[in-house]
């Protein structure tokens, strides 16, 4: 994401248009203050969407976390059992990727 802006709710009033050329051109976030605290954000839609994706992305990564922990709670794994597993997968994977062991 790009540079950081700070305006007031004024400026944002007065002065909309430009502040959203410069969103659209810099991909600058502009956060708008009201009597001194921020209360909003603007983003340009490549920023907005890359928040997005980023979000999703989280929320597979602790989807997978959670069935996986629930997984190694059902097969009586302990960490260390769980770890090797893991590991001995991880080298697995990379042997049949590259044809080489890790």
């Amino acid at each position: 994401m790009g540079n950081q802006r700070v305006v007031t709710a004024t400026e944002v009033r007065r002065n909309l248009s430009a502040i959203l050329r410069r969103l659209s051109r810099r991909h600058e976030r502009t956060i708008i203050k009201s009597s001194g605290t921020p209360v909003a954000v603007l983003l340009s839609v490549p920023d907005y969407e890359q928040l997005l994706a980023q979000s999703r992305r989280q929320s597979a990564f602790h989807d997978l976390a959670r069935h996986l922990g629930r997984e190694v709670e059902q097969r009586g794994l302990s960490e260390d059992e769980f770890m090797n597993d893991l590991e001995q997968t991880k080298r697995h994977i990379f042997t049949e990727q590259y044809g080489r062991a890790a």
